[in-house]
Order: C-alpha cells, then sequence, then structure tokens
C-alpha cells in the first residue's frame, strides 16, 4: 500500500472543499500539500477554518497551477462548473491523479452539457475516459481511471435507490422523484445569498423538469436499462443542516413481493460498505456525518406500487466523502480508509 500521497485540493474555501480537508486531515494515507482558492485574495487557511488550526501547515493560496503541479501527486478539483475543464488538460498530461466534484465531466454527451451548462465542452479528449465516481456501481472503471467525475449530491441518492430496480428491470412508467436537501447543497456563494433568509424555518421546491442533474441521473439509469427513463425530478431546499432526503414513486411491471424487491437490493449492494438497505423507511439523522447512503421501501397492498426513500449527507456521501472514496479506490487503497 502507498503511503504519504501529496494532495492538492483546488477550491478549498467552498463547502465541499472544507469538507475535503476535514476528512483529509484524518486519512492515515495522504498529506495535505497545496490547497488553493480562485477568489482574488486569498486568505491564510487558518482563518478561514480555525478548527483546523494545530492540523496542517498547508494554508489556502491564489491558484497556481504550476505549483500545484510541483508539491502534489493527487487533485481534487472543487471548481465551480465550466472551470474544471481548464486545468485538468494539464493535470493529466502531468501524469497526475483527479477527482473532479463539478459536473465537467459527468455527461459524455457535449450537446447535453452545453445545455444544463450554457457553454461548449473545452475538453472532449479527457471527458471520454473519464469514469463516473458512483463506486457502488463504477468500482472497476473507477480503479482504471487517472479521471474521475465525482456525481452530484441528488444523483447520489437518487442514482443509488433506483438502480438495482431499473438494472433488474422491474419498473415500468414514470418514475416521479421529490427531493429535499440542506442549503449547503447550492453552494457556499447561494447559502451566502440566502443569509437574510429564516433558512431554518423555510421549504421551498426549485427548477422543476430542468435542474442541471436531471440528465446525470437519465444518463446513469438508462444504461441501465437500456432505454429512455420516464423521470420527474422536483428538489426542493429545507431548512436543515445538512443532507439530502428523496422520496422516489414508482410503479412494477408485475406484482412483487417486500422479499423480492429487499433480495434485489442486497444482491447488489452486498459488496457495498457505505449502502445500508433498511428494514423501515431511512432517517435523515443517521446518515448525516457520516458517508453511508441509507435506502428504504415500501409497497402497496397490490404489489405494483412503491415509495422508495433514500438519504445521504450532501456535503459527504454526496460529495467530499464520495470524492475520497473516489481516490482511495484508484489507488488501490480500502474503500472505507479516512471514511469510517
Amino acid at each position: 500500500m502507498s503511503k504519504g500521497v501529496k494532495v492538492a485540493i483546488l477550491g478549498a474555501t467552498g463547502f465541499t472543499g472544507e469538507k475535503l480537508v476535514e476528512i483529509l486531515l484524518g486519512h492515515s494515507q495522504v498529506e495535505i500539500a497545496y490547497l488553493a482558492s480562485r477568489t482574488p485574495k486569498a486568505v491564510a487557511y487558518t482563518t478561514l477554518f480555525p478548527n483546523f488550526i494545530g492540523k496542517t501547515e498547508a494554508i489556502c493560496e491564489p491558484l497556481d497551477i504550476k505549483k500545484a503541479l510541483e508539491k502534489s501527486d493527487f487533485f481534487f478539483l472543487s471548481l465551480p462548473h465550466t472551470v474544471s475543464m481548464e486545468f485538468v488538460p494539464s493535470l493529466i498530461e502531468a501524469g497526475k491523479r483527479v477527482v473532479d466534484l463539478s459536473a465537467d465531466y459527468r455527461l459524455k454527451d457535449i450537446a447535453l452539457y452545453q445545455k444544463y451548462y450554457n457553454t461548449s465542452h473545452k475538453d472532449q479528449k479527457n471527458l471520454k475516459g473519464a469514469a463516473y465516481g458512483l463506486a457502488e456501481v463504477y468500482h472497476q472503471e473507477i480503479a482504471k481511471s487517472n479521471l474521475v467525475a465525482n456525481p452530484g449530491c441528488y444523483p447520489t441518492s437518487i442514482i443509488l435507490a433506483l438502480f438495482p430496480l431499473v438494472k433488474g428491470g422491474v419498473l415500468e412508467g414514470e418514475i416521479i422523484v421529490d427531493s429535499k436537501s440542506a442549503i449547503s447543497g447550492a453552494g457556499r456563494k447561494t447559502a451566502l445569498e440566502c443569509k437574510d433568509m429564516d433558512v431554518p424555518n423555510n421549504f421551498w421546491a426549485y427548477k422543476p423538469f430542468i435542474h442541471q442533474h436531471t440528465p446525470e441521473i437519465l444518463s446513469v439509469l438508462g444504461q441501465a436499462s437500456g432505454k429512455s427513463i420516464d423521470l420527474s425530478f422536483t428538489p426542493h431546499v429545507a431548512g436543515m443542516k445538512a443532507g439530502i432526503y428523496s422520496t422516489i414513486y414508482i410503479n412494477f411491471n408485475k406484482k412483487v413481493s417486500k422479499e423480492e424487491i429487499e433480495s434485489i437490493y442486497q444482491k447488489h449492494y452486498s459488496g457495498s460498505p457505505f449502502v445500508r438497505i433498511k428494514e423501515d423507511l431511512p432517517k435523515l439523522g443517521d446518515v448525516v456525518g457520516t458517508n453511508f447512503c441509507d435506502i428504504g421501501f415500501a409497497l402497496d397492498s397490490s404489489g405494483k406500487k412503491g415509495v422508495l426513500v433514500s438519504c445521504i449527507d450532501n456535503l459527504i456521501k454526496g460529495a467530499a466523502g464520495s470524492a475520497v472514496q473516489n481516490m482511495n479506490i484508484m489507488l488501490g487503497w480500502d474503500e472505507t480508509l479516512g471514511l469510517k
């Protein structure tokens, strides 16, 4: 097992970047070698995150890609969408391994990328070889890749709940997804814009049918089923500290039993240390602060309709924790290192 891998985090001042630092400080096999921000004036790292004082000598500084390449072996890009692809080519060319937490390498269809992110893709060469970083589905591809596209937070909760059933061919008709997320899921910038709102006592829906995570979800589930998926997705912001709670309404193409559906889940996730299939519908509080995804379901009396519930911590399993899990797999380590 390799030791002392030097890690860089580009975009360390956002919610996800901060969570990455927190997790990696507890990882036995890595050293945080470089932290960067794209803000005009980078602030001393200990000033940004006083709870990390004394735990690392790294400071957060203005992004200097040449310096980053000299100091680091492995890169986490916690940069805005459309920005990561400006840096990935030079990192890959230099032989570095990269986990990108933006959407820049998630969609293989460049027309869809341009539609949802309002810009053309600048790095189609590396896009072709990027692995989609949902470890419970694409473990082998992640292990072989130098570039992994970390999934979005909503897609993580939704795909993990639906993938075994879609792949098993037991669903029919429209899938309706109703997801609630903490405000941190929208990023530090959006959270700051909402600072004058009474967010803890508020709740609202946004971007029905047009959320940028929709094509990501449809792409993965379409590959699993071999056909197009009829899915309606409505995200919500809920006044909670952390987490995503997805409630999914499904129809089966035959009468099913609780035991049959449970068997499908257990078979698919038997080797997945961070997915827990619950006997009852899961509670968000059980996953906040962890890298777990808890999944539960209920069937109606006919056995033809069901409700799936999936919940994660949006900044851990939905972002930074998943990214560290992917790093572990890429480097041939136990995927749970630093995460339990």
